[in-house]
Formats: C-alpha cells, structure tokens, sequence
C-alpha cells in the first residue's frame, strides 16, 4: 500500500473506533457510500446497487461529519419498490458492530468488511423516494432532494391496495426537504414543482 494510502487508512480507522469527533473529505465520502451499496445482498430481481449523489454534512453541527447519499439498484419483475433510498451514514464508534467479521465470511465478505472498517462509517438511517432524483443538495441541516415521479415506475409500484393506504404520488417534480436525527430519516416538507400528465413509463431501473 503506498504511504499516503496506508496514512488515510489508520487516519479512517482512528476516527472510526476512537469515537472521536472527525471530518471527512469528498473522497472518503464516496469510498464509504460505494463500499455500503456493494454490500447490499443482491438477488435476481434486485441488484446492481449503486451510490449517487454524494454529499457531507455536518447535520447537528458537532463537528462530526454525516455521509449522505441516494441509493439505487436495478429491478426485474419486481412487485416491490425498486431501491431508491436516501441514505445517512454516520462514524462507526468503538462497539459498532456493523462492520464485524465473523468466522462465516468468505473472503470477499470479510474484505469488505475490512474496507468497510477502513472507512470509518456505516449505515445510520434511510428513507425511499418515490421518483427519480433529480438533484439532491444540503442546505444548513436539512437534505434538498429534487425528483420525477412517472406514472408506471419501479421505484413507486402503483396498485389499488396501495393507493387506499400509501399512495404514489401523481406524474410531475416534487421537491422534499428532509431532516436526520440518530437513527431516523424524515420529510419535514415537500413542494410540487410541476406536474406532468404526459410522463407515463420509466425505464427499467
């Protein structure tokens, strides 16, 4: 591993297990949000996650930064949402067990795990958005995320059970403004930008 590598490692894993207060640049920010969607189980109906829109934060100004990002996957036939979820992901403490080997992994799980530790973040909270983002931004401590919502699309399967209960919100450009506490992620607002009668069908995600 080259010196400046193997610094940044310890630096993550310091941070990580110490409990102690830290930033973490653009780059660490990305590295933790792939590492955390190539650890989704995929299966034949969903895979092929991915991490988008990366952003930092620093929500509860405690000088602790926040990773926050959408994740997506791929979906075939499938009578669920597809993955469409903003994620929050905050440093591991000392006791975390998120990232914890065990004596059943294989050797790919058990050097993801090793990456995962590397990073010094894991998965806090998260919330699926019923369209395709658009833009997602944040502003002081709240998440921006801008989206279209389709009439037929596997991020929002549409149904007559469902639109009684949770219904898909109609065609058109939303825009919902989130906050994160510990363990929770929340709409605290949402606009309607424009609506759409002629967005009909999405692309397979």
């Amino acid at each position: 591993m080259p010196k400046l590598q193997g610094i940044a490692a310890v630096a993550a894993l310091v941070m990580g297990f110490s409990g102690v207060a830290g930033a973490i640049d653009s780059r660490g920010a990305v590295r933790a949000a792939n590492i955390s969607a190539e650890a989704q189980a995929g299966d034949d109906i969903q895979f092929d996650y991915a991490a988008r829109h990366v952003q930092i934060a620093d929500f509860d100004r405690n000088g602790v930064d926040e990773v926050v990002y959408l994740q997506t996957a791929t979906c075939l036939g499938a009578n669920f949402d597809c993955e469409n979820d903003i994620i929050v992901m905050t440093p591991m403490r000392k006791d975390d067990s998120f990232w914890r080997p065990s004596s059943l992994d294989n050797d790919y799980m058990a050097d993801l795990k090793r990456r995962g530790r590397q990073s010094g973040y894991a998965w806090n909270a998260s919330l699926h958005v019923p369209g395709e983002v658009r833009a997602l931004a944040i502003v002081g401590d709240r998440i921006h995320v801008t989206f279209d919502v389709l009439r037929d699309s596997p991020i929002c399967k549409r149904s007559i059970e469902r639109a009684a209960s949770n219904p898909c919100p109609e065609p058109g450009r939303y825009r919902w403004t989130l906050s994160w506490h510990p363990g929770q992620v929340s709409k605290t607002s949402e606009a309607v930008i424009g609506r759409d009668a002629k967005a009909t069908t999405a692309s397979t995600r």
